[in-house]
């Protein structure tokens, strides 16, 4: 089974369990049941989502706006997001809410949803220059540098990201910073095999590794010497 493949067979299994913990509650329980009257329901959707994007855009506050994400919209479009993902679509919505979890740091939800979106080719928001692939691998990184720099792991959500970016064709920066991040967990780890590889990498896409790299092989040497 593919790394893909394997990650929307659990996706769909914690979908299912969150239907049953919401007493089986998803947007179509309470939509009309004819193809039609579902697809005008979802257009009203669409546009009441442009409409929260406009407000957003006129609140001045980063915080602020992290908190109307995280209390008010990501709240009110989760349960389109589970209907619209039971059903294999590629709405455009998902790309929206997909940024929306990754801004209020909700890293399962998000993770999910991005391997979803990439299966099902989901377009990101109009505004964004990057595609699906770089976002996801730029934000994660970022996300787990933070969280290694704090002592807390980087599991699973980092090496997931490491298995599908293997594959990827992304910007040189985006892998360099993948790399350099993978030779400084294995380093905390010692296993400096691994961290030599891997800042060779960094270091062969622009990262500056220099001194981490000089490390890691001192370290290796000397491992390999005893």
């Amino acid at each position: 089974m593919g790394l893909m493949t394997n990650y929307q067979k659990q996706h769909r299994h914690r979908l299912a369990a969150s239907a049953k913990e919401d007493g089986g509650y998803t947007i179509t329980a309470q939509m009309p049941s004819s193809k039609m009257a579902r697809h005008q329901a979802f257009e009203k959707l669409g546009r009441e989502l442009d409409g929260d994007v406009a407000k957003l855009k006129a609140i001045k506050s980063v915080k602020e706006k992290i908190k109307v994400k995280a209390e008010t919209l990501v709240p009110k479009y989760l349960p389109a997001v589970k209907s619209l993902t039971a059903s294999n679509s590629a709405d455009p919505l998902l790309g929206q809410i997909l940024v929306w979890l990754f801004d209020i740091n909700d890293i399962p939800e998000a993770m999910d949803l991005a391997v979803y979106c990439i299966e099902h080719e989901v377009p990101m928001p109009e505004r964004f220059k990057r595609d699906l692939h770089d976002y996801l691998c730029d934000t994660i990184v970022d996300w787990a540098e933070a969280e290694h720099e704090a002592g807390r792991s980087t599991e699973p959500y980092f090496g997931q990201v490491c298995d599908l970016a293997a594959d990827w064709d992304i910007p040189d920066q985006v892998r360099a910073k993948i790399s350099r991040l993978q030779g400084l967990i294995a380093m905390d780890k010692e296993n400096f095999e691994a961290a030599v590889t891997a800042l060779e990498t960094a270091l062969e896409y622009g990262a500056k590794v220099k001194t981490a790299l000089a490390q890691a092989k001192k370290k290796l040497e000397a491992g390999t010497e005893e």
